[in-house]
Protein backbone atom coordinates (compact mmCIF):
# COMPACT_ATOMS: atom_id res chain seq x y z
CA UNK A 1 0.00 0.00 0.00
CA UNK A 2 0.67 3.42 -0.39
CA UNK A 3 2.13 5.31 3.00
CA UNK A 4 -0.79 7.71 3.45
CA UNK A 5 -1.45 8.90 7.35
CA UNK A 6 -5.12 8.46 9.03
CA UNK A 7 -6.75 11.49 10.46
CA UNK A 8 -7.95 11.14 14.27
CA UNK A 9 -10.80 13.37 13.16
CA UNK A 10 -14.30 11.11 13.71
CA UNK A 11 -16.64 13.58 12.02
CA UNK A 12 -15.70 14.82 8.20
CA UNK A 13 -15.49 18.58 7.63
CA UNK A 14 -18.66 19.54 7.84
CA UNK A 15 -17.62 22.85 6.02
CA UNK A 16 -17.08 20.41 2.81
CA UNK A 17 -21.26 20.10 2.23
CA UNK A 18 -22.75 17.71 -0.94
CA UNK A 19 -24.25 19.85 -3.32
CA UNK A 20 -26.68 17.97 -5.45
CA UNK A 21 -26.68 18.02 -9.48
CA UNK A 22 -29.53 19.06 -11.75
CA UNK A 23 -31.03 15.94 -14.24
CA UNK A 24 -28.48 17.11 -17.29
CA UNK A 25 -26.52 20.25 -15.47
CA UNK A 26 -23.38 20.60 -17.11
CA UNK A 27 -20.31 20.62 -14.65
CA UNK A 28 -19.61 24.42 -15.39
CA UNK A 29 -23.41 25.09 -14.46
CA UNK A 30 -22.53 23.01 -11.04
CA UNK A 31 -19.25 24.95 -10.98
CA UNK A 32 -21.05 27.93 -11.55
CA UNK A 33 -23.50 27.80 -9.05
CA UNK A 34 -21.18 26.21 -6.36
CA UNK A 35 -18.73 29.50 -6.42
CA UNK A 36 -21.73 31.36 -6.10
CA UNK A 37 -22.50 29.64 -2.81
CA UNK A 38 -18.95 30.07 -1.98
CA UNK A 39 -18.30 33.54 -3.44
CA UNK A 40 -20.97 34.80 -0.09
CA UNK A 41 -18.58 33.91 2.23
CA UNK A 42 -15.11 34.27 0.62
CA UNK A 43 -14.20 36.78 -2.07
CA UNK A 44 -11.58 35.21 -4.59
CA UNK A 45 -8.90 33.39 -3.82
CA UNK A 46 -7.20 30.02 -4.88
CA UNK A 47 -9.58 26.85 -5.31
CA UNK A 48 -9.12 23.22 -6.52
CA UNK A 49 -11.38 21.34 -8.75
CA UNK A 50 -11.43 17.41 -8.36
CA UNK A 51 -13.05 15.67 -10.99
CA UNK A 52 -13.86 11.86 -11.77
CA UNK A 53 -13.64 10.81 -15.49
CA UNK A 54 -15.15 7.62 -16.48
CA UNK A 55 -12.98 7.57 -19.53
CA UNK A 56 -10.24 4.16 -19.74
CA UNK A 57 -7.33 6.67 -18.98
CA UNK A 58 -9.59 8.06 -15.62
CA UNK A 59 -10.98 4.28 -14.88
CA UNK A 60 -6.76 3.00 -14.16
CA UNK A 61 -6.22 6.20 -12.09
CA UNK A 62 -9.40 5.74 -10.01
CA UNK A 63 -7.87 2.33 -9.54
CA UNK A 64 -4.39 2.94 -8.99
CA UNK A 65 -5.34 5.37 -6.29
CA UNK A 66 -7.30 2.74 -4.24
CA UNK A 67 -3.84 2.11 -2.60
CA UNK A 68 -4.76 5.16 -0.95
CA UNK A 69 -7.84 4.13 0.18
CA UNK A 70 -8.68 1.67 3.58
CA UNK A 71 -10.78 -0.53 2.22
CA UNK A 72 -8.80 -0.68 -1.24
CA UNK A 73 -11.81 0.89 -3.51
CA UNK A 74 -11.59 2.99 -6.57
CA UNK A 75 -11.05 6.52 -5.97
CA UNK A 76 -13.91 9.08 -6.85
CA UNK A 77 -10.90 10.85 -8.11
CA UNK A 78 -8.66 10.90 -11.11
CA UNK A 79 -7.57 14.80 -11.78
CA UNK A 80 -7.51 18.19 -9.90
CA UNK A 81 -7.05 21.36 -11.64
CA UNK A 82 -5.90 24.89 -9.65
CA UNK A 83 -8.09 27.97 -10.07
CA UNK A 84 -7.27 31.37 -9.78
CA UNK A 85 -10.19 33.67 -8.63
CA UNK A 86 -10.00 37.10 -9.36
CA UNK A 87 -13.38 38.04 -8.71
CA UNK A 88 -16.71 36.49 -9.08
CA UNK A 89 -17.80 34.07 -11.24
CA UNK A 90 -16.21 31.36 -13.65
CA UNK A 91 -15.29 34.63 -16.08
CA UNK A 92 -12.89 35.69 -13.22
CA UNK A 93 -11.27 32.47 -13.19
CA UNK A 94 -7.76 31.21 -14.70
CA UNK A 95 -7.28 27.32 -14.59
CA UNK A 96 -3.99 25.42 -14.59
CA UNK A 97 -3.10 21.88 -14.45
CA UNK A 98 -0.61 19.41 -15.67
CA UNK A 99 -2.97 16.65 -17.57
CA UNK A 100 -1.99 13.34 -18.63
CA UNK A 101 -4.22 14.11 -21.38
CA UNK A 102 -3.91 17.13 -22.74
CA UNK A 103 -6.08 18.43 -25.18
CA UNK A 104 -3.84 20.47 -27.18
CA UNK A 105 -1.17 18.09 -26.85
CA UNK A 106 1.92 18.31 -24.82
CA UNK A 107 3.74 20.95 -26.90
CA UNK A 108 7.34 21.31 -24.85
CA UNK A 109 6.92 20.38 -21.56
CA UNK A 110 10.14 21.55 -20.21
CA UNK A 111 9.27 24.81 -21.16
CA UNK A 112 6.68 25.25 -17.95
CA UNK A 113 7.29 21.93 -15.84
CA UNK A 114 4.72 20.39 -17.83
CA UNK A 115 1.70 23.22 -16.89
CA UNK A 116 -0.55 24.05 -18.83
CA UNK A 117 -3.35 26.91 -18.46
CA UNK A 118 -6.25 25.29 -19.97
CA UNK A 119 -10.37 26.19 -20.72
CA UNK A 120 -12.67 24.74 -18.35
CA UNK A 121 -14.90 24.10 -21.23
CA UNK A 122 -12.84 21.24 -21.43
CA UNK A 123 -14.24 19.10 -18.16
CA UNK A 124 -17.91 20.52 -19.09
CA UNK A 125 -19.27 17.45 -19.47
CA UNK A 126 -20.81 15.53 -16.97
CA UNK A 127 -21.40 12.55 -18.34
CA UNK A 128 -17.14 12.06 -19.27
CA UNK A 129 -16.68 13.69 -15.64
CA UNK A 130 -19.55 12.71 -13.52
CA UNK A 131 -17.38 13.34 -10.08
CA UNK A 132 -16.51 16.99 -9.67
CA UNK A 133 -15.84 18.93 -6.31
CA UNK A 134 -14.86 22.54 -5.57
CA UNK A 135 -12.49 23.38 -2.68
CA UNK A 136 -11.52 26.91 -1.55
CA UNK A 137 -7.76 26.85 -0.41
CA UNK A 138 -7.67 30.39 2.49
CA UNK A 139 -4.82 31.93 0.82
CA UNK A 140 -3.90 35.27 -0.46
CA UNK A 141 -4.14 34.78 -4.36
CA UNK A 142 -0.95 37.01 -5.25
CA UNK A 143 0.73 34.53 -2.99
CA UNK A 144 -0.64 31.35 -5.22
CA UNK A 145 0.22 33.49 -8.34
CA UNK A 146 3.77 33.78 -7.41
CA UNK A 147 4.55 30.28 -6.15
CA UNK A 148 3.05 28.96 -9.43
CA UNK A 149 4.82 31.03 -11.90
CA UNK A 150 8.06 30.29 -9.63
CA UNK A 151 6.64 26.05 -9.87
CA UNK A 152 7.09 26.55 -13.84
CA UNK A 153 10.27 27.65 -13.91
CA UNK A 154 11.95 25.68 -11.57
CA UNK A 155 12.55 22.17 -12.16
CA UNK A 156 14.55 21.33 -8.99
CA UNK A 157 12.10 21.09 -6.18
CA UNK A 158 9.81 18.89 -8.33
CA UNK A 159 10.38 17.42 -11.58
CA UNK A 160 6.79 17.33 -12.57
CA UNK A 161 7.55 16.63 -16.85
CA UNK A 162 9.24 13.69 -14.72
CA UNK A 163 6.15 12.61 -12.96
CA UNK A 164 4.51 12.98 -16.32
CA UNK A 165 6.88 10.21 -18.20
CA UNK A 166 6.37 7.58 -14.86
CA UNK A 167 2.99 8.27 -15.24
CA UNK A 168 2.31 7.41 -19.26
CA UNK A 169 3.61 3.75 -19.61
CA UNK A 170 1.62 2.90 -16.38
CA UNK A 171 -1.96 4.11 -18.01
CA UNK A 172 -1.19 3.30 -21.39
CA UNK A 173 -0.25 -0.06 -20.29
CA UNK A 174 3.05 -0.53 -21.78
CA UNK A 175 5.51 -3.25 -20.95
CA UNK A 176 5.16 -4.34 -17.18
CA UNK A 177 4.63 -1.23 -15.91
CA UNK A 178 3.70 -1.01 -12.31
CA UNK A 179 1.25 1.42 -10.30
CA UNK A 180 3.70 4.39 -9.94
CA UNK A 181 1.90 5.64 -6.34
CA UNK A 182 3.74 2.30 -5.34
CA UNK A 183 6.82 3.70 -6.21
CA UNK A 184 6.08 7.23 -4.20
CA UNK A 185 5.66 8.77 -7.66
CA UNK A 186 2.44 11.18 -7.19
CA UNK A 187 0.07 12.18 -9.53
CA UNK A 188 1.36 15.60 -11.54
CA UNK A 189 -1.84 17.32 -11.55
CA UNK A 190 -2.07 16.51 -7.53
CA UNK A 191 1.80 17.24 -6.93
CA UNK A 192 1.38 20.80 -8.71
CA UNK A 193 -0.98 22.10 -6.55
CA UNK A 194 0.53 20.39 -3.44
CA UNK A 195 3.89 22.25 -3.91
CA UNK A 196 2.35 25.71 -5.13
CA UNK A 197 0.17 25.87 -2.37
CA UNK A 198 2.91 24.82 0.32
CA UNK A 199 5.09 27.19 -1.01
CA UNK A 200 2.54 30.12 -0.71
CA UNK A 201 1.70 28.99 2.88
CA UNK A 202 -0.57 26.31 3.27
CA UNK A 203 0.01 22.53 3.84
CA UNK A 204 -2.49 20.71 1.63
CA UNK A 205 -1.91 17.12 2.33
CA UNK A 206 0.03 16.28 5.92
CA UNK A 207 -1.15 13.07 5.59
CA UNK A 208 1.33 12.48 2.32
CA UNK A 209 4.56 13.91 1.13
CA UNK A 210 3.87 16.25 -1.66
CA UNK A 211 5.67 14.39 -4.50
CA UNK A 212 3.32 11.29 -3.88
CA UNK A 213 0.46 13.18 -3.47
CA UNK A 214 -3.31 12.43 -5.30
CA UNK A 215 -6.69 13.66 -6.66
CA UNK A 216 -7.60 10.96 -3.27
CA UNK A 217 -5.06 12.07 -0.99
CA UNK A 218 -6.03 15.95 -1.64
CA UNK A 219 -9.71 14.80 -0.99
CA UNK A 220 -9.01 12.87 1.92
CA UNK A 221 -7.26 16.12 3.38
CA UNK A 222 -10.46 18.12 2.70
CA UNK A 223 -12.72 15.49 4.15
CA UNK A 224 -11.17 14.51 7.54
CA UNK A 225 -7.98 16.59 8.17
CA UNK A 226 -10.23 19.63 8.88
CA UNK A 227 -9.01 20.03 12.89
CA UNK A 228 -5.53 20.48 11.84
CA UNK A 229 -6.18 22.95 9.04
CA UNK A 230 -7.91 24.90 11.56
CA UNK A 231 -5.55 24.67 13.85
CA UNK A 232 -2.81 28.06 12.95
CA UNK A 233 -6.12 30.54 12.80
CA UNK A 234 -7.26 29.53 9.51
CA UNK A 235 -10.75 28.62 8.30
CA UNK A 236 -10.53 24.46 7.53
CA UNK A 237 -10.95 23.91 3.45
CA UNK A 238 -14.70 24.62 2.13
CA UNK A 239 -16.26 23.40 -0.59
CA UNK A 240 -18.78 21.43 -2.32
CA UNK A 241 -19.11 17.81 -3.88
CA UNK A 242 -21.08 15.70 -6.32
CA UNK A 243 -20.13 11.87 -6.43
CA UNK A 244 -22.78 9.81 -8.52
CA UNK A 245 -20.31 7.80 -9.98
CA UNK A 246 -18.81 4.58 -7.80
CA UNK A 247 -16.57 2.06 -9.71
CA UNK A 248 -17.18 -0.39 -6.83
CA UNK A 249 -18.26 -0.29 -3.04
CA UNK A 250 -16.28 -2.76 0.13
CA UNK A 251 -19.40 -4.94 0.56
Amino acid sequence: MSGIRTSNAQTPNGKLHEEPRAHGQSNLAWLEKSLEQLEDKQQGGPSLLLLGGRDPISFRLRVAQSHVRHDLTPSHWSHVVLLERDGRGLSSVEAWEISLTPTHGFGYPPKTNGIQRIDLNDYKNEERYPNVALVNVPLELHKVKTARERFMRQRAVVDAVGLVTEWLPYIWGVGRSINPLLEGHGLPCAAMVEVILGAAGFELTPNVASRSSSPEAIWQSARWWHDYHGSDSRPPLMGAFHTSHTLCTAD
